[in-house]
């Protein structure tokens, strides 16, 4: 009865993060915040998901191998984010109007 309780908060857990990613997809104002918000809600939903995959199953094989997707979506959701978003900066997206400063382009301006 609690693992079923558990299990049922992870995953309304996860599938809330993604009902507020998908209203950041629309309320934020440029890409670059778009993509951060996105970016942060996947890792979380789909690791909290993949939690209540473990306990659910209980054995070793889909414990290990949840372990290993969030370990690689660790790693890859934030290099990719990152990788789109200095494309989109190199290709000269537009930042939101009212940004303060731009750290890409004065590490570019350094180099020069």
């Amino acid at each position: 009865m609690i693992t079923e309780i558990i299990i049922l908060i992870f995953i309304f857990s996860g599938v809330f993060l993604m009902f507020i990613a998908s209203l950041g997809l629309f309320k934020m104002p440029d890409l670059y915040t778009r993509m951060s918000a996105v970016t942060k809600a996947v890792t979380f939903k789909v690791g909290l998901i993949l939690l209540s995959t473990m306990i659910y199953f209980n054995s070793f094989p889909v414990v290990l191998k949840a372990i290993l997707i969030i370990f690689l979506l660790l790693l890859t959701t934030p290099v990719s984010s990152h990788l789109l978003g200095k494309e989109a900066h190199e290709r000269k997206t537009p930042l939101w109007k009212k940004t303060i400063t731009d750290e890409l382009e004065k590490r570019k301006n350094k180099k020069d």
